[in-house]
This record gives C-alpha cells, sequence and structure tokens, in this order.
C-alpha cells in the first residue's frame, strides 16, 4: 500500500511556479500590483508573484540570478541591460512614455538648467538617471563633467535634498511629488523636452517568453483588465495603486495625467511591431550612448522587442 502510495506521489504533476515580476517605485507598473490586489491573475489562471525592489540594478541583479523572470523598466534600461550582460531580456508590453514625469528638481537659486554648473546632483544607480542628466545638460550647453553627480537611492533623496546636502535631484514620481509638496523645489527640467525617449515597459526573459507564452500572454490580458478596470473605476483604482507610492490619491492621479501618459492595449501594437514608435526610440538611444561613451561593446539590440505575446494579449 505504501509502495502503491509512493507511486501515484510520484506521478502527480508537478505545481509551475509563479511568474515572478519585479518592479521598482513608479505609477505606471502599479497596474501590473492592481491586478494581483483585484484577482484578475486569478482569474485568468495564472500565478503571478508581483516582487518589490528599491532600484532597478537590484531588480536587474535578481533577473540575472534568475530570482525573477521578468522586470519593468525603461526600454534605455532594456537596452543597457542586454548590450552589456549579454542577457535574453524582451520587451513585451509598452506601459507608459513619461512626458514630464522625469525631472530634475533644484534649491531656490538655481532657476534654469545652466545654473546647475557645479552643483552637487544627487542621482540613483540607474542607467537612465545618467542618462537623463546628460541629455539635460547637452541641450543647454553643459556637459556630465560640469557639475558633481551624488550616487544615492532614491528612498535617500528627500531627507538629503532638505538637509541641503543637495543642489539638485534626478527624480520622479513618487519621490518628486513628495519634494515638490514643501520642499522648496523647483523643477528645471524634464522629460517633456526629450519626448518619446523614455517609455516604461514590462520585459521578460527570452527563455521565459518561450517556454511560457502562455501564462505570459494570461499575464498581459490581466494587465488589460486592471487598465479596464482603472479606466471603469479611478477612484477606486487610484487608491490602491497610492497607497503602495506613499502618496494621496489625489497625487496619484495627478502623476498620472500630469507628466506620463499610460499607454492603452489599442497602443501596442503600433509601439511594439519591427521599425515601430519603441524601436525608433531605441535606436535613437544606442547611439546617443554610444556617441557619449555609455554604451560600448556589440550591437545587441536584435530581438529586444517581442510584439507577439502583447498581440496574443490583445485577442479577445
Amino acid at each position: 500500500m505504501i509502495g502503491a502510495m509512493l507511486l501515484i506521489l510520484g506521478c502527480a504533476p508537478k505545481s509551475k511556479p509563479p511568474l515572478r515580476m519585479g518592479i521598482t517605485p513608479w505609477p505606471g507598473y502599479e497596474f501590473l500590483y492592481l491586478a494581483q490586489e483585484k484577482g484578475f491573475f486569478q482569474d485568468e489562471g495564472v500565478d503571478v508573484r508581483v516582487v518589490q525592489f528599491s532600484v532597478y540594478d537590484d531588480a536587474q541583479l535578481a533577473l540575472e540570478r534568475g530570482q525573477i523572470d521578468g522586470l519593468g523598466a525603461t526600454s534605455i534600461e532594456v537596452l543597457l541591460t542586454k548590450s552589456m550582460s549579454g542577457g535574453p531580456l524582451q520587451i513585451i508590453w509598452a506601459v507608459d512614455s513619461s512626458e514630464g514625469a522625469d525631472v530634475i528638481l533644484t534649491r531656490a537659486g538655481i532657476v534654469d538648467v545652466a545654473g546647475l554648473r557645479g552643483a552637487r546632483i544627487g542621482v540613483n544607480r540607474q542607467p537612465l538617471a545618467i542618462y537623463f542628466l546628460a541629455r539635460a545638460l547637452e541641450k543647454h550647453g553643459l556637459k556630465l563633467t560640469d557639475v558633481k553627480t551624488v550616487a544615492m537611492a532614491p528612498d535617500t533623496y528627500e531627507d538629503a535634498f532638505r538637509k541641503g546636502e543637495l543642489d539638485a535631484v534626478v527624480t520622479y514620481p513618487p519621490t518628486s511629488t513628495k519634494l515638490l509638496r514643501g520642499a522648496g523645489a523647483h523643477r528645471v527640467f524634464s522629460s517633456a523636452e526629450i519626448p518619446g525617449e523614455i517609455v516604461d515597459v514590462f520585459a521578460v526573459n527570452a527563455e521565459t517568453g518561450a517556454k511560457r507564452s502562455g501564462e505570459v500572454v494570461k499575464m498581459l490580458r490581466a494587465l488589460r483588465r486592471a487598465l479596464d478596470y482603472t479606466a471603469a473605476n479611478p477612484t477606486e483604482a487610484h487608491r490602491i495603486m497610492a497607497a503602495r507610492e506613499g502618496i494621496t490619491t489625489e497625487e496619484f492621479a495627478g502623476a498620472l495625467v500630469n507628466g506620463l501618459r499610460i499607454l492603452p492595449a489599442a497602443e501596442q501594437a503600433d509601439f511594439l511591431r519591427a521599425g515601430g514608435r519603441l524601436e525608433v526610440g531605441i535606436d535613437r538611444a544606442d547611439a546617443l550612448l554610444r556617441g557619449s561613451g555609455q554604451l560600448v561593446g556589440a550591437d545587441r539590440r536584435k530581438g529586444i522587442v517581442n510584439p507577439a505575446l502583447a498581440e496574443a494579449a490583445a485577442r479577445p
């Protein structure tokens, strides 16, 4: 009898591990969390675990170690990660376009980018922050060597800024929301001045996309439901997502319309297709990063965007 039971147990199918998606604090990524909270993953028949990280570098390391299967990132971060590590990372969904959400905030007395010469500027460890700062300086006749960058984690910006340890910070919601709320911060540059260059995406390990494509498609369908739920129930959806960001419902709602455009399912095909808006932006970033020496080595842009999974998720 015991032998028979062991044989039965040995033949029982092993349960699949959950899809593990890493996200950092950013309003656009919270729709994945909303899908989890509203039970949309369960409704679609897929097990997804949303894993929180404070900075992209930590999420990237977890991905390289096999501790997560995908993550939220900007297309520039995916480009840099794929180019530097050679990792098989593929973009499967365009989350949002930053049209003013990414900002450089300064203390009183610095009224424009030109005034940043010699300034102490807080930047996180993400390559995107340096890229964004370099673009801002370039547009106003300065270089990175004209400022003093101070590397620190985003969650330490607010305290350092209030104490006068920094003259400026490169940041985004929810940190920018908190600083503008009452820290005497002044906005001197935003991503609105470089339209189309910063797009947030969800990306997965290429092996995950190939071997677990059905689950990834179900995850994206649940994400679509989260977007639809927000459109129909904005106050409740914003309340749930704002709580995790540590800002008010009103502030979260404002972040979604002031400088950030969430990209609906209907626009995924245009963004992700070969030669589409996302690839054009990636090509532009690749040229700029190589020209400034921030990106070297082999060109690994081929296969960086996989539109097939989003296309499948868009079907009824």
